[in-house]
């Protein structure tokens, strides 16, 4: 493929296929720098195509979160429309399914809030995505999910491109609603279709699966899923009601929003048995047991009832700290959660994730290397996510020089040599003359 040109950029393999069109890696002629490029192709002339394509390329790039891919604009050349994206090379979420068969529980209770940060953006600006698939979300090297390909979005807001009756999305993914094409869509259908994902992170397949359309849309109008639990036992109940409630046919019957899918997934992960499965529920009475055993079961129940009170006490703990780190950072709730993410999270890598929106984030808001730094010298976070708050911070050379005291102190005495040597880099790249 080396060798085509659609200025400025060479276009060198191409990397996938979207709703909308080719994806290349290509090389930025100006600065050598490596770019995915979306292109339409040019023998389409489809004038609602042409207007989806181009509208498209407007929204994406107006979208900056840490987890949807950042659009740099495209143009129109000899006919053949374009745009350049974030290269990422850490491959897709199918890809990973595919490889592995289905994931553990934990991931997708990690991977799973980034994925609905990145629709509650969306959703907040009255877009929603339509094509919301394992396909579309990217990975990075370091952990982040980031959504792309937003050729099939709708605007609520503006007048729709699509003729009344006709249905745009992946059939193994599509909400009954959108099915139907009775509009107008909203952001539950998005919910639907990442219900679809999660089901299919957790078990290895979509819902429904068949080998042509007509059945697979027939059973989303229809059909019950078969329970993750026969497939993969190691899910947490809660964790499959979740789903299944993300799965219900009537919008009505889903959860609220996907900042609400997100609240409860971080729930879960704390605590994933808070509430058992109705499968394990109690079916023998005392009347049918010796008094012994029913004395066991009732102490059993009364532990049980016991660790759900705390659980519940923790939990609203957690919601009153969130409420308040939300009005501390201007009631920024995306923000808030990445800061609480990169301050609190058990697993090393989802910091990681968090240190580096945040770094994203501060070229707007230079007030958000704060938490970077503080993180930075917290010795009991994790060393990998020390390590990425670091670079982030020296990604900020403006803002970062205002810590460089702090930093030099790291180099100097941390007790952790990769701390040590991360500050060392830092103070480099902040004190190297513009």
């Amino acid at each position: 493929m080396t060798g085509m040109w659609i200025w400025p950029f060479e276009l060198k393999e191409k990397i996938g296929e979207g709703g909308m069109g080719l994806v290349y890696k290509a090389r930025y002629v100006k600065d050598n720098r490596m770019f995915a490029v979306k292109l339409i192709p040019a023998n389409v002339d489809n004038k609602t195509l042409i207007a989806r394509f181009e509208r498209e390329i407007g929204i994406l790039k107006t979208l900056r979160h840490p987890n949807i891919v950042r659009a740099f604009g495209g143009v129109c050349e000899d006919k053949q429309r374009f745009y350049a994206m974030e290269l990422l090379e850490g491959g897709t979420l199918w890809d990973k399914i595919q490889k592995a068969g289905y994931l553990p529980w934990e991931k997708v209770t990690d991977w799973g809030q980034q994925m609905c940060a990145a629709l509650t953006y969306a959703h907040e600006r009255q877009i929603i995505h339509r094509d919301v698939k394992p396909n579309n979300f990217l990975l990075t090297k370091n952990g982040q999910v980031k959504l792309s390909d937003f050729g099939l979005i709708s605007v609520m807001s503006d007048a729709k491109l699509t003729a009344d009756g006709r249905t745009l999305g992946t059939v193994q993914y599509m909400s009954p609603e959108q099915i139907r094409g009775k509009p107008p869509l909203t952001g539950s259908t998005d919910i639907y279709s990442l219900g679809c994902v999660f089901y299919e992170m957790l078990t290895g397949d979509p819902p429904f699966v068949g080998e042509n359309p007509g059945p697979i849309l027939h059973a989303h109008l229809h059909d019950q899923p078969r329970p993750i639990s026969e497939i993969n036992s190691e899910c947490p109940a809660a964790l499959e009601r979740l789903v299944m409630r993300m799965l219900e046919k009537d919008p009505e019957n889903r959860p609220l929003s996907a900042d609400d899918v997100a609240e409860q997934l971080a729930q879960i992960r704390m605590s994933p048995r808070l509430v058992q499965s109705s499968a394990t529920s109690q079916k023998t009475t005392v009347s049918q047991v010796e008094a012994p055993e029913a004395l066991k079961t009732a102490f059993n129940l009364a532990e049980e009832a016991l660790k759900y009170v705390w659980a519940v006490m923790a939990a609203l703990l957690l919601i009153l700290a969130s409420v308040w780190v939300i009005a501390l950072f201007d009631g920024d709730p995306g923000t808030a959660k990445w800061i609480e993410t990169l301050q609190s999270h058990p697993e090393p890598t989802v910091r990681v994730a968090a240190a580096n929106a945040i770094g994203d984030l501060a070229a707007d808001d230079e007030s958000l290397l704060d938490p970077l730094i503080e993180t930075a010298e917290s010795t009991s976070a994790p060393a990998e996510a020390r390590v990425a708050a670091l670079e982030q911070l020296s990604r900020h050379v403006d803002g970062g020089k205002s810590y460089v005291s702090r930093i030099k102190k790291l180099a100097k005495s941390d007790p952790t040599e990769s701390i040590r040597l991360a500050a060392m880099a830092a103070l480099n790249q902040l004190e190297t003359p513009n």
